[in-house]
């Protein structure tokens, strides 16, 4: 069974340089460190070959495993090579951990020709087989040492193994780098790792052989993933045999399935040569680690957030295009049925403000439109289009209600103020004289009147600005701004 989520693609601002970087050193140790184990390897075996060791060790070995039923299967490779091809049957010999703890716990029956040469021999051999890199950093089950639990991290086993776990390791560090912050996404890969070689060798504890691979502390970025999107909704892609899909649902419903899968090959799958007890193991350390970070604060909330805000813009989105859709076809209940939900959502939204308001203009007696246009006038615009349309909404009702605007003065002179921004600084003149005329002691008007006028005469527009000059002298003139008033006008001739 294979699950992956798949709901973030990378971008420039979301480079997960941390897993780039474990990924380059996993290769580095495989490519380099552990290509150097080939020669080594053929060095210790053809060393053994030429002291004759097989003379003392593969009949014992035979015995060995007549005894024990073939060793896992290692017999019959064994017995395939034993006579033609004593170096590759040297080595089957050399990787059954449990022959090897015998043979070195016995030393051989002390009876047999020339057992002290034998010993020495074998030493010297055990010291060649040692230099390898590999050999010498996977873990062993017989001894709990943490310097090869870290080591073991960045070993593989062959391509196949590296690829897989690289592969792996790439789409879900994305993810989890992206939550954690590259600090403390390491913190929980190394943590991790290291929780997943103490639990297997816990479960392993007595046997004979080791283990290697970055597989653990995936497993632990697996379990936090899982955990810190928590019952946010996430995108993945599943494969069991010839059946497979993209199913979206909470990501805290991967760990139990993942979990789950796991224990249930360590139960039934003893022959498949993976550690399934390090992936379990690593899937509890990381789920628990990341229920620390939760309950600490430390997680990025924005970057776990990005797919329910994209999906919110989204739904945003077909939900007003429909509302558009409804309005031009003068359905304007079914539009309303759309946009009410919306606006009290988000009272700021200033296209559904300016939808609802198109509704209000399009009802029998427009009976709402006042308080829809008010919702529009009084946000605060973000863009010069928003400028734009509170300047004609505006206009629209100063023609239909020129008694009754939908604002508050101040509010009404705040916005005129804004629009020489959008070339609109004649008419905000316009407006702005006739408002000083009829009521001056409006508060901010005389500060406004100065500013548009400022801004015309900067865009070269002279005449509208003498007659704001002209007001501010002529209505205020003991004030300081009657002052400047004269002073442009004496500049602009």
């Amino acid at each position: 069974m294979l699950v992956i989520p798949l709901h973030r693609a990378p971008t420039w601002a979301n480079v997960p340089w941390v897993t780039i970087a474990l990924i380059l050193v996993n290769v580095f140790v495989f490519s380099v460190l552990q290509a150097a184990d080939v020669r080594v390897r053929q060095n210790a075996l053809d060393w053994y070959v030429e002291q004759d060791l097989q003379r003392w060790e593969f009949p014992a070995y035979r015995e060995w495993l007549a005894a024990h039923g073939g060793s896992e299967g290692r017999g019959e490779a064994f017995a395939f090579f034993a006579d033609d091809a004593p170096r590759m049957a040297a080595q089957v010999l050399q990787t059954d951990e449990a022959f090897l703890s015998e043979l070195r716990a016995t030393q051989l029956d002390p009876s047999i020709d020339a057992h002290a040469q034998w010993r020495e021999r074998r030493s010297e051999f055990d010291r060649l087989w040692g230099r390898m890199f590999t050999e010498r950093w996977m873990i062993r089950f017989s001894d709990f040492d943490p310097s090869r639990m870290f080591g073991a991290m960045f070993l593989h086993g062959g391509i196949g193994h590296l690829v897989g776990n690289m592969l792996f390791l790439a789409l879900i560090g994305l993810l989890v780098e992206g939550a954690l912050g590259p600090v403390l996404f390491l913190v929980v890969y190394l943590i991790g790792g290291m929780g997943s070689a103490a639990i297997s060798l816990l479960w392993r504890m007595g046997e004979t052989g080791g283990a290697l691979g970055a597989s653990g502390a995936i497993a632990a970025l697996m379990g936090a993933y899982c955990v810190l999107w928590g019952l946010r909704k996430v995108r993945f892609f599943w494969w069991f045999f010839v059946v497979f899909d993209y199913v979206k649902a909470p990501a805290l419903i991967l760990l139990p399935v993942w979990l789950g899968w796991e224990l249930l090959n360590l139960a039934f799958n003893h022959d498949s040569n993976v550690g399934f007890d390090a992936h379990a193991g690593g899937l509890a350390a990381g789920a628990l680690l990341a229920s620390g970070i939760l309950v600490l604060g430390w997680e990025r909330r924005e970057f776990l957030d990005e797919d329910i805000v994209e999906d919110a813009r989204t739904e945003r989105e077909q939900a007003l295009k429909r509302a558009e859709e409804h309005i031009g076809r003068l359905q304007i209940s079914a539009a309303r049925a759309l946009l009410e939900p919306m606006a009290e959502a988000r009272p700021d939204d200033f296209e559904v403000r300016d939808a609802l308001y198109r509704c209000a203009c399009l009802e029998p007696g427009r009976p709402q439109r006042r308080d829809a246009a008010r919702e529009v006038l009084t946000l605060a615009p973000r863009t010069a289009a928003e400028v734009r349309r509170q300047k004609a909404i505006l206009e629209e009702m100063m023609r239909a209600e020129p008694d009754r605007l939908p604002l508050l003065p101040t509010q009404a002179v705040a916005m005129l103020r804004r629009w020489p921004a959008i070339g609109g600084g004649v008419d905000a003149a316009r407006h702005l004289g006739a408002w000083a005329a009829r009521a001056p002691a409006t508060p901010g008007l005389r500060a406004a009147c100065l500013g548009v006028a400022r801004d015309l005469i900067a865009r070269n527009e002279v005449d509208p600005a003498r007659m704001l000059l002209d007001r501010v002298v002529s209505i205020w003139p003991d004030s300081d701004d009657a002052g400047k008033a004269r002073t442009l006008l004496s500049m602009i001739g």
